[in-house]
């Protein structure tokens, strides 16, 4: 539907008792009426609906209707205009045809003139919509076979969604891509190509002109255009952009109030002390493991390649992995390569080795190991690629034993192989 069901008018006149009189006898005979008593008004509700038709009084306490007219002639060119008058002239006559008015009529109104007036214009304006609906329909079904697609209309609805995925509403979407269709058009053309409701169009074309995603024509009747695809998504991309910024500060805003909150809540003394965890996310992985190193103060026990090795070592924030390399022993197994590069790396981290590293070598390591000060270990396969890797975490003392039971088999099999 390009228009109501029910034609939607508008009446114009500073006498409140005119409007509901003229409002009473349009509504017997079906049709929907809104009032205004000044210009302004009247401009207003013009901007954010679509009327069928206008009646305008010549004479009003903000304006001279002929101004109003011209108005409402830039501002909806296709509602049908309809001068009242109680002070008949020439001139207003002519002035009124020459601005866009489809009629004139006088005060005091006849009724039977009045709806017969308006049932023959809006008769007139459906055939207008139907030629025009009709030239659209085929001008389409051409380019459909064109471009060697069976139904615009399936076009149409995967274009506004993948269009939605950049922040444009389905309703905007349609607009623009029935303007980059039409290349320039008219609101009951973008209506008929993009099955949105005009007066919806009224109200969306404001935003998509302020945001640059289509142009304004100046000429009457009002027509439109598309912005280049081009500059369109680089729009639409930028403003996500800005507002995922926006929302990401005020999450960081908000996050140090939150975790107060949760944290005041916490039982003072915990249900369970000792567990072996799963865990899915790299993130809470990679926060898990630097905690746990950052608390060691005796012995860190590694298993692990020496790709992990070092990825480790490298991205390990440096004052802390300063203190762990002066302070704290570390025992680790990985691959047989040579390790002069790496021994170098971490030596000069460290400052000076002081006994406090020692590698011991094997084929192939069989799994990944970290456990500091035999109080908390994480360990997993030697593939964490994987797509659901099975990555644990525990302080219970039993499954400790047994991971330190595991380290200490695998430490004494393999050969020890001291840095240069």
């Amino acid at each position: 539907m390009t228009h109501p069901t029910t034609p939607h008018i508008l009446i114009v006149d500073d006498d409140e008792a005119i409007c509901k009189t003229l409002s009473a006898i349009l509504q017997t005979k079906g049709y929907q009426t809104t009032t205004a008593t000044t210009a302004k008004e009247a401009i207003e509700k013009a901007k954010t609906q679509f009327f069928n038709t206008a009646l305008l009084d010549i004479k009003l306490p903000d304006m001279e209707g002929t101004q109003l007219l011209a108005q409402l002639q830039e501002i909806a060119p296709e509602t049908i205009k309809i001068m009242v008058t109680g002070y008949p002239s020439l001139k207003n006559a002519v002035d009124a045809l020459n601005l866009g008015a489809s009629s004139y009529i006088m005060k005091p109104i006849d009724p039977e003139e009045l709806l017969k007036k308006i049932a023959n214009k809006l008769e007139t304006q459906k055939k207008t919509e139907e030629i025009t609906k009709e030239k659209l329909a085929k001008w389409i079904q051409t380019q459909a076979r064109k471009a060697q697609a069976s139904n615009f209309q399936e076009l149409l609805e995967e274009t506004a969604t993948e269009l939605a995925e950049f922040g444009l509403t389905r309703s905007k979407a349609r607009i623009y891509i029935a303007l980059v269709t039409l290349g320039v058009a008219s609101t009951s053309e973008i209506a008929a190509m993009s099955n949105v409701r005009r007066e919806e169009i009224y109200r969306l074309i404001p935003e998509l002109e302020k945001r640059g995603i289509i142009t304004r024509k100046l000429q009457t009747p009002r027509k439109y255009s598309a912005t280049n695809p081009e500059t369109v998504i680089q729009i639409l991309t930028s403003d996500m952009l800005t507002a995922m910024k926006n929302h990401v500060e005020k999450l960081d805003q908000a996050k140090e109030d939150l975790v107060s909150k949760l944290k005041a809540i916490e039982l003072p003394i915990k249900q369970d002390e000792t567990s072996v965890e799963v865990i899915r996310q790299q993130d809470q992985f990679l926060s898990k493991l630097t905690d746990m190193t950052n608390k060691a103060r005796q012995r860190i026990d590694i298993v692990t390649s020496l790709e992990i090795l070092r990825k480790g070592f490298m991205n390990h924030p440096k004052k802390p992995l300063d203190r762990i390399l002066k302070s704290v022993k570390l025992r680790i197994i990985t691959e047989t390569c040579e390790l002069d590069v790496l021994t170098r790396e971490i030596m000069q981290s460290s400052g000076k080795n002081n006994g406090m590293i020692e590698f011991r070598q094997m084929e192939k390591v069989p799994f990944n190991l970290l456990m500091t000060d035999e109080k908390e270990a994480i360990w997993g396969e030697t593939k964490p690629e994987k797509q659901d890797p099975s990555i644990l975490w525990t302080n219970n003392p039993t499954q400790i034993s047994i991971l330190k039971e595991s380290f200490g088999s695998l430490w004494k099999k393999q050969k020890t192989r001291k840095p240069n």
